[in-house]
């Protein structure tokens, strides 16, 4: 629609007055357009065809499908309309629910979003489409704003791939406002208005300008001025002396121009009055419609006749066309009639060839449809100066008075710009787009024709298009590509990142991964081909095959987006190792092998290439000993003749517990001795083998109670000689079996206390750690059996400890009484075997980095050696004994008697001696006990059978208690053995 001119800040109030007026009545300023029974963009999609596409590139002798060196398009525009939406406007405003809604859209606006439609008989919209993500354009109603909207629609949706959608309101005040974030911007958004006449609101304009702003102008401008048929200017000249009906001058002074167009001639004709109201009285000075010249009060006044310009809406450029000729004395009125009252008053002078001055602008559709028909009246040269000085008003000093609106030149050129929503900024191809949309005078001429051309009846009275609008817009791009080639930019060039996307398969329980490439947005007619993006990696690369995990391709891409163009070099991440079983030699063998072989050259990579080759394979020693190892086989099989020997040895002990010899070795705590050495030969097997939760739990079970049974049985044995021998001689009371037993258990209870809670607490289980090899480049796994903390196994050792040197240091205690009482020897000698062997498996275990072989061959061997050590220290001199008792007794050599000795000490009692006395036992155990109390009461003793002073020696009442309580006691009669002290 057309502004006023004014420049003036001052004179805005009533421009804005009027563009308001504008909006009011803005559906009867569309009149003159033609109406389609289709939505604006219905027809968006159906322009550039393959066909157009040929024939263009024949004609221009191109070859559309031409190539660049980077691979684009050397005419990426020169191709048909796209299938489907390729880009899309991101603008939150859109986004919204509350967008475009019933309440806020204004009286005869209407939004025609992608898709809408429209009821064919009334034209009324039935659906308005889809809104959201689309570019919404602005329609002001009139032809040129419509066709050039048009065009830019068809080139943004058809080649580009922007979905569309048209805005139809007249009010371009609030256009700015619509293209910001608040108020209408809220609610009813625009992104671009393509014709703005933005003389008079450019401050209402500026208040958005950081949201909107304006992009250039659309290259054609607008113009309003005072119009006459060329017939009367013709006419005119043919007269003597010639007139000039198209120069101001004459309608000053020459009244044959002013009597050829009276107001007379408008006032009886049937276009006047108007059927409505198009200036109210006292309006801009008006009075029935029309208004004055302070010239043409002062003609009237003296009875001559005004001349009449007729005029459309008073809102029109206000008051600035009446101030000009008002001001240049120009006898005038003005009338107002509306657009078509104009066009249709002007028609029908032009045909009857009567005189007329009309106000008109260019570019219209009314000069296009009738061209060489009318011409401008040339008013005084516009100044600019002079131009800003209207003011916008007329009329102020009443119906024919003066105006005080100074501005007497003819209208200045106003450039018709182009406003664009600060978002578009931010898309690299409509920012380009509507910056460098230029349409000149030629080209919005040639679309008004073709408009014309289009809007014209067919031979039946029906449209010769269906929507002229578009129709006028499309053969205009078909006929000027190489026009508006220009104005575009190409689509980027395609990037992985940007345009690719891609798909790993294989994660699941696979050792290949293959990742596959598509585009992003690929080409609906050819999925291989991309819709967003031109040249660059114009095609998807080849499927990737790797043996990487799934989890280290998805973490950075770009560690492996260069294999795309070249594979990597091989290096040692790219094949791997596999650990066999331990073998029979104790050893594991690792083989290498790609982790993605060439099918057709196993030595060979698939997803690599030169560098590193594959490794020779390595043999490495196991973790544990194999039970098919020749070292498990040799360790058995002397561990299981071990135990026969001791199993033959339990039962040699048990057969002849009797034996004076083994019964003064307390034969029961050698065959628990002799037990334990079984469970120590055990434990030397259970100690190869993969572990596993029953070898963690019985290895230290089994060692512990091998331990524990030979070096408590031994304890005992030197607690119980201590006890009988070594302390006061009226002190001594039966030791029995039983109660040794008892401290015996003991022993074994406090290693069930440890154990048990140990396994409770922190149960040694298998664990698998990984190590790093020094054979190969790699990790090796190896499985032991842990616990989380060392501390049971140190409370267990320091126990062993306590158990070990307790009985070493009893052993000590009873080094002096006689060897058939006593075994502090050889019970010293095992204590001393076991020290020298913890010396030399404890740093071995814990400080020296052995092979689990070699470890265990030692660990084994020193257990066996010091087994048999400790069972042969305790069994084979009570072997010789008996030998040398039984050669004794078949000689027939007299043994001394008790009371021949005058003087002995504990050590000095022979073994011939004890064994009488074991012999002759008494027949009861309470008269035995009764003899030996009275001999421990001193004050029962004669005075006369007192000892004096001096050296004690043992009696065989001292000995009897070491008798165990639980043999069967010698019928000889006790009194013929029976020694008094002296």
């Amino acid at each position: 629609m057309k502004l006023s001119h004014s420049y003036s800040v001052d004179n805005m109030l009533p421009c804005l007055v009027a563009l308001w007026r504008l909006v009011m009545i803005a559906p009867s300023l569309v009149t003159h357009s033609v109406d389609s029974v289709v939505a604006p963009n219905h027809f968006l999609g159906t322009c550039l065809t393959q066909e157009w596409a040929l024939e263009t590139g024949a004609t221009l002798n191109i070859d559309i499908s031409d190539r660049n060196a980077d691979g684009q398009l050397e005419h990426p525009f020169l191709h048909k309309a796209l299938p489907q939406r390729r880009f899309r406007v991101e603008d939150p405003r859109t986004s919204s629910r509350k967008t475009y809604t019933a309440a806020d859209i204004p009286d005869g606006a209407v939004i025609y979003g992608v898709g809408a439609t429209v009821d064919a008989t009334t034209g009324s919209l039935t659906s308005r489409g889809t809104v959201n993500g689309s570019l919404i354009l602005e329609l002001s109603g009139w032809s040129t704003h419509s066709l050039a909207t048009l065009v830019f629609s068809i080139i943004a949706y058809e080649v580009y791939g922007y979905p569309v959608s048209h805005y139809s309101i007249s009010d371009t005040l609030t256009t700015a406002q619509r293209m910001s974030s608040v108020f209408t911007g809220k609610t009813t958004p625009t992104h671009a208005n393509l014709e703005v006449w933005v003389a008079g609101i450019e401050a209402e304009l500026h208040k958005y300008v950081n949201e909107s702003l304006p992009v250039g102008g659309i290259g054609y401008f607008g113009r309003s001025g005072l119009y006459t048929t060329v017939d009367f200017i013709q006419s005119s000249l043919q007269k003597t002396p010639p007139l000039f009906a198209n120069f101001y001058k004459g309608y000053e002074v020459n009244e044959d121009l002013i009597t050829a167009v009276p107001v007379s001639g408008l006032q009886t004709s049937k276009f006047f009055p108007p059927d409505k109201i198009y200036c109210e009285d006292d309006s801009y000075g008006c009075r029935g419609n029309c208004s004055m010249t302070h010239a043409c009060k002062l003609r009237e006044d003296q009875h001559g006749e005004c001349a009449v310009v007729v005029m459309m809406y008073d809102y029109f450029d206000p008051g600035y066309l009446q101030a000009v000729m008002s001001n240049i004395n120009i006898p005038a009125y003005f009338c107002f009639l509306g657009y078509d009252g104009v066009q249709n008053f002007v028609l029908d002078a032009q045909k009857n060839s009567r005189p007329v001055l009309f106000y008109h602008y260019e570019p219209d559709l009314f000069h296009v449809t009738y061209p060489g028909l009318f011409d401008r009246v040339f008013l005084p040269r516009s100044v600019p100066e002079r131009v800003v000085l209207a003011t916008g008003k007329f009329g102020e000093n009443g119906y024919g008075g003066k105006t005080n609106n100074p501005v007497d030149v003819d209208f200045p050129v106003t450039t018709l710009t182009k406003y664009a929503a600060a978002v578009l900024q931010n898309d690299r191809l409509l920012g380009r787009f509507v910056t460098q949309y230029v349409l000149s005078e030629l080209h919005i001429n040639d679309l008004l024709r073709k408009y014309l051309s289009a809007s014209k009846s067919g031979p039946n009275g029906e449209p010769a298009e269906e929507d002229p609008t578009f129709h006028a817009a499309c053969s205009w791009l078909k006929e000027n590509y190489e026009v508006w080639r220009l104005w575009l930019d190409r689509l980027p060039l395609c990037d992985f990142h940007s345009h690719m996307t891609y798909e790993i398969s294989g994660c699941n329980n696979t050792d290949q991964r293959t990742i596959t490439f598509a585009w992003r947005l690929p080409s609906p007619e050819d999925h291989s081909l991309p819709y967003e993006c031109d040249g660059g990696m114009f095609s998807l690369p080849a499927s990737i095959q790797t043996s990487r995990s799934c989890e280290w391709l998805l973490e950075d891409d770009s560690r492996w987006t260069p294999w795309i163009d070249d594979k990597p070099v091989c290096d040692s991440t790219f094949f791997t190792y596999r650990i066999a079983d331990c073998d029979s030699s104790a050893n594991r063998i690792v083989k290498y092998w790609w982790r993605l072989p060439n099918p057709n050259n196993t030595s060979q990579s698939l997803e690599c290439r030169d560098g590193d080759s594959l490794p020779e394979d390595v043999s490495i020693d196991c973790d544990y000993m194999p039970y098919m190892s020749p070292g498990f086989v040799g360790i058995t099989a002397t561990a299981g003749l071990l135990m026969v020997i001791i199993v033959v040895c339990i039962v040699f002990v048990f057969v002849n517990r009797n034996a004076p010899i083994i019964k003064r070795s307390q034969y029961e705590f050698l065959l628990t001795m002799l037990v334990g050495g079984v469970l120590t030969c055990v434990a030397a097997i259970l100690y190869a083998g993969e572990p596993n939760a029953a070898l963690c739990v019985a290895r230290p079970l089994v060692l512990s109670g091998g331990f524990t049974s030979i070096f408590g049985s031994l304890l005992v044995k030197s607690l119980r000689v201590y006890r009988v021998f070594m302390r006061s001689a009226f002190k001594k009371k039966t030791v029995s079996a039983g109660l040794m037993f008892k401290l015996f258990l003991g022993m074994h209870s406090i290693d069930v206390v440890i154990i048990g809670i140990w396994y409770i607490v922190d149960k040694p289980t298998p664990h698998i750690t990984m190590n790093i090899a020094s054979e190969f480049l790699g990790e090796v796994d190896l499985i032991t059996c842990e616990s989380r903390s060392v501390i049971f196994t140190a409370v267990l050792f320091f126990w062993k400890a306590v158990v070990l040197l307790v009985g070493l240091y009893l052993s000590f205690l009873i080094r002096k009484i006689s060897a058939d009482f006593q075994e502090s020897l050889w019970i010293f000698a095992s204590c001393l075997v076991v020290l020298v062997a913890c010396v030399l498996l404890l740093p071995l275990a814990y400080m020296v980095q052995l092979s689990a072989v070699i470890f265990y061959l030692f660990l084994s061997v020193i257990l066996l050696i010091c087994t048999a050590v400790v069972m042969g220290l305790m069994i084979i001199p009570k072997l010789k004994k008996m030998r040398v008792a039984d050669v004794n007794s078949s000689s027939g050599k007299s043994l001394p008697s008790l009371r021949s000795r005058k003087t002995t000490n504990v050590s000095q009692v022979s073994r011939a001696e004890f064994d009488r006395v074991e012999t002759e036992r008494d027949e009861d155990e309470p008269k035995r006990s009764s003899t030996v109390a009275e001999l421990r009461k001193p004050s029962e003793v004669d005075e006369s059978k007192k000892v004096m002073p001096g050296p004690r020696r043992p009696t065989v009442t001292n000995i009897l208690p070491f008798v165990p309580d639980d043999q069967p006691a010698s019928k000889t009669s006790s009194s013929q053995h029976e020694v008094v002290p002296r």
